[in-house]
C-alpha cells in the first residue's frame, strides 16, 4: 500500500484538458485527460472509489485518519455535482 503519494489536479494552459500529477518520493508523474471526457472519467472513479470505500474498512480507517478529512471529501463531492447540475441546466 502507498501513503505517500500527494496529488495534484490543474487545469492545462488552453483549458482543453486536465493534468492530474502524482508526487511520489521522488517521482513525479502527469496524466493528461481530455476534457469533457475527465468529468466522465472522475465521476467513475469516484463511483468506483465510494464503493470500495463502503466494503473495506481499513480504507474507510485510512479516510477518517486525518482530521476533518472525511468533511472537507464531502464537500468537494458537494461542490462538484452542485456546479456540474449548474452547467447541466445551461
Amino acid at each position: 500500500m502507498v501513503t505517500a503519494v500527494k496529488t495534484r489536479i490543474t487545469e492545462s494552459k488552453k483549458g482543453r484538458s486536465i493534468l492530474a500529477t502524482f508526487y511520489e518520493g521522488f517521482s513525479t508523474y502527469t496524466i493528461t485527460i481530455p476534457m469533457p471526457y475527465a468529468v466522465h472519467f472522475f465521476a467513475e472513479a469516484l463511483v468506483t472509489a465510494v464503493n470500495m470505500l463502503k466494503s473495506n474498512e481499513e480504507n474507510q480507517k485510512l479516510l477518517g485518519a486525518k482530521e476533518g478529512e472525511r468533511a472537507e471529501v464531502l464537500e468537494l463531492i458537494r461542490r462538484a455535482a452542485r456546479d456540474y447540475v449548474q452547467v447541466a441546466k445551461d
